[in-house]
């Protein structure tokens, strides 16, 4: 077993709890949707959310030729996972045995706390991007990391001016709409060789 499989289990339970939540908060929202305010824009942040998490998995194979376990190589991506798993657990709210469950509400109280946290991972991403830039380098060159880091910048600034502009609809909708559209595009470009 090498190193990057090694850790990667480590990582794999941290953001497998996180996903499974949110996976099942949105079970339980279904099951009991006679009782459910819907909420277009949460649902846009918990698939962002959600996304947030499948792209953290996939980008990191990017490391796996390379990677030893070091402080600057394994601190990073387990504070990652971390708050992937906290920004799962903001974002999914507690499903009540009786009363209504306003998603609207939720995000209008909650929101900024999942916004601020999407905000933090793509900061942190970014540092992990700088100190493990070496074992990456064979996969992705030095133009594409820069590239990743100022698109990981754009995002966590996006997050913050929705988590500053709470009241503004548009941007609610918006800015975890273009992230969703970003995740797809980067699924589409994994997918072709």
């Amino acid at each position: 077993m090498s190193s990057f499989e090694f850790f990667t289990v480590l990582l794999s339970f941290v953001v497998s709890i996180g996903v499974a939540h949110l996976l099942q908060t949105v079970a339980q929202l279904i099951q009991e949707h006679d009782r459910v305010r819907f909420s277009l824009t949460w649902a846009l942040w918990a698939g962002a959310i959600f996304n947030l998490q499948v792209t953290f998995w996939l980008r990191s194979w990017v490391y796996h030729e390379q990677f030893t376990l070091r402080t600057e190589t394994s601190v990073p991506p387990l504070v990652l996972a971390i708050i992937a798993f906290l920004t799962c657990g903001l974002v999914a709210p507690r499903v009540r045995e009786t009363g209504e469950i306003d998603l609207r509400v939720f995000h209008e109280e909650d929101g900024r706390k999942y916004q601020i946290a999407y905000a933090a991972f793509m900061l942190v991403a970014i540092v992990q991007g700088i100190l493990m830039a070496d074992i990456a380098s064979e996969e992705l060159p030095a133009n594409k990391l820069l590239t990743d880091s100022l698109v990981q910048a754009m995002f966590a600034v996006m997050a913050i001016l929705a988590a500053v502009f709470h009241r503004v609809r548009w941007l609610q909708v918006g800015v975890p709409a273009l992230f969703i559209a970003f995740a797809l595009g980067f699924y589409h470009r994994m997918m072709d060789p």
